[in-house]
């Protein structure tokens, strides 16, 4: 039987304000599938159970990746899908304050997308159910989500799609593959990021003054000034 690989990437957080390589949706999707797991996890055996060990989890949830018939054949699945992302402008050039000492600008925006759980199960019925605990529960559970994750705005606008037909995750000539039941969570996180002065990254400056005197003589010094700006 095949297992999906639920191995990620760590998130480095430090430093996440500066760090160019910190992708700020890929965190927030990151704890929405943490809080769903949690909330399998929680469940009675025979109930859709989460477990992290992949041979005895009743359910798969992880981040969108191939699945199989085989795979589904055994346990339902819900697979995440991050959306289009777009800042909100939400100030002048998104500017938040300038360093009189360094020049630094800081900027802070309002970045906007959604995560889209597939509920895909070979059971019409128990894909909707499982979108059902998913919606309800995030919609419940929002003050919680954005108390301990990165969101200013989630669980508002909930959407449950409509059922998907057979075949379109999966295809099998057998039984025409495997049905799925979107839910759609938009969100909302801030975003802050620093551009730093280049005219203040300079370590030292050398400077050489030549003075011309009486005839061809010639007096060159040498300076070296030092950056004192932290």
């Amino acid at each position: 039987m095949s297992i999906i690989n639920q191995t990620r990437q760590p998130i480095y957080r430090d430093d996440q304000e500066v760090d160019p390589l910190y992708n700020p949706i890929y965190g927030a999707t990151r704890a929405l599938v943490g809080f769903t797991q949690g909330l399998f996890k929680h469940l009675p055996s025979g109930r859709y159970r989460w477990s992290s060990d992949p041979n005895q989890t009743e359910i798969m949830i992880s981040d969108l990746m191939p699945i199989t018939s085989e795979m589904l054949s055994f346990r339902p699945a819900v697979l995440t899908m991050t959306g289009q992302v777009s800042f909100g402008n939400t100030a002048q050039a998104s500017l938040q304050d300038v360093n009189p000492k360094t020049g630094h600008k800081v900027y802070r925006d309002i970045l906007s997308s959604t995560v889209t759980f597939n509920c895909i199960s070979r059971n019409g019925i128990e894909a909707s159910r499982i979108a059902w605990f998913i919606a309800h529960h995030v919609k419940s559970l929002r003050v919680f989500l954005q108390r301990n994750g990165p969101f200013l705005r989630i669980g508002h606008d909930v959407m449950i799609l409509g059922e998907q037909p057979a075949g379109l995750i999966v295809q099998d000539a057998a039984d025409g593959g495997a049905i799925n039941v979107p839910v759609a969570v938009p969100f909302a996180l801030a975003h802050k990021w620093e551009v730093r002065e280049p005219s203040y990254e300079h370590d030292t400056t050398h400077v050489n003054l030549t003075t011309i005197g009486v005839g061809d003589s010639r007096t060159t010094n040498s300076y070296q000034i030092t950056n004192e700006v932290n």
